[in-house]
């Protein structure tokens, strides 16, 4: 099932990237808020209503986790749409989704003390000297 919700995920926050590309691509980068927090709230309803369905009572520390999930989720995609404003998307979709790999990774090791493997590691910093020729 896992496997279901991480194929949705991810293709829903790249239609979610993808289409703010487009908003502010097209000149309507003055409706960027209003977007995302119509695309939020579908995604809030049809959690909800799924939630209903199978009979599912969230805790009330699943709901402040899936609430800080959420918010943290939002500014991020505001901040990153903000950015395109400004900045070619060739340069701000790698560092904003390779920034979220590194702070992860890292966040994972200090706090869940995993160990990150050689190759891992090395793959973080690929990235990172990526980036940076990127931007240059």
């Amino acid at each position: 099932m896992w496997k279901k919700f991480a194929g949705l995920s991810f293709v829903a926050n790249g239609f979610c990237l993808l289409a703010g590309k487009i908003l502010t691509e097209s000149g309507l980068g003055n409706f960027i808020l209003l977007y995302l927090l119509i695309f939020y709230a579908i995604g809030f309803l049809w959690s909800f209503s799924l939630g209903l369905k199978k009979k599912i009572v969230p805790t009330k520390k699943g709901v402040l986790i899936g609430a800080g999930a959420g918010i943290s989720s939002f500014f991020g995609s505001l901040f990153l749409l903000l950015a395109l404003k400004q900045v070619p998307g060739s340069i701000v979709f790698p560092i904003a989704i390779g920034g979220n790999l590194v702070t992860v990774s890292l966040l994972a090791a200090f706090f869940f003390k995993e160990r990150l493997a050689v190759r891992g590691t090395l793959g973080i910093i690929s990235g990172i000297a990526g980036l940076i020729l990127l931007s240059i």
